[in-house]
């Protein structure tokens, strides 16, 4: 049984067998559809709304999961007038990596990142309009170190932002002893075991982008050393 990391799985794995199965797996499009699905009977205008789409695009989909094999019928639901079809997805699915339409496992991640990336420039752009920016520093600090970054108007203006507007972020590389990797680390982990805690119901919260990433870099790779962001 593979080792879950982010939430406990209990159930049957669905083992992917077929290109077209990894194809529609390896799709957010397609897995936005199928997530409502996914361990549990549903009709496809429940789906719909859960999912964000139309009903007319929903059963567009659940007609390609069904001749893929990834959604099943489930009965039907009596009702006034015409019953509602029920369709269930297994509860969890294990995608052998050679069956995914992707050349490498890093032509993996940046598909699978692009739409999180495309949400932290939106998210990112709309917190720094708030302050009327209009320029980036470009500048070799005291310590001798080129950096890049926004205008910020005074310590003062950036402080009371920061005060009354959660989000923010930042990038880079770092060069660390292991000692301090090694506590940056430990952050991650309590900050990871802290997120699947809130995880689930969403009434009373609002929706939040978090990234984290720690990882080794070569240092003899020219790419891990890069120059200021354009």
């Amino acid at each position: 049984m593979p080792h879950t990391v982010l939430g406990s799985f209990e159930g049957e794995w669905f083992e992917v067998t077929t290109p077209e199965q990894a194809r529609l797996l390896s799709d957010p499009a397609a897995l936005r559809h199928l997530e409502p699905f996914i361990g549990r009977t549903l009709g496809a205008a429940e789906a719909a709304r859960e999912a964000g789409v139309s009903v007319e695009r929903m059963l567009y989909r659940v007609r390609q999961f069904v001749a893929a094999g990834l959604l099943e019928e489930a009965g039907e639901r009596r009702r006034a007038g015409r019953p509602v079809r029920l369709y269930r997805a297994p509860g969890g699915f294990r995608v052998p990596f050679h069956l995914t339409p992707f050349a490498d496992l890093e032509a993996q991640i940046l598909r699978h990142g692009r739409a999180y990336d495309r949400l932290r420039a939106r998210a990112g752009a709309r917190g720094l309009a708030r302050l009327d920016l209009n320029a980036r520093l470009l500048y070799r600090s005291t310590e001798g170190e080129v950096h890049s970054e926004t205008f910020m108007p005074d310590a003062r203006t950036y402080a009371a932002f920061r005060q009354h507007h959660i989000g923010g972020d930042y990038m880079g590389v770092l060069w660390l002893d292991d000692g301090t990797a090694r506590q940056v680390q430990d952050a991650l982990n309590a900050l990871r075991e802290l997120l699947v805690l809130q995880d689930g119901q969403r009434a009373g919260k609002r929706p939040y982008l978090i990234q984290t990433a720690l990882h080794p870099l070569d240092a003899d790779d020219p790419e891990a050393l890069p120059g200021p962001p354009g």
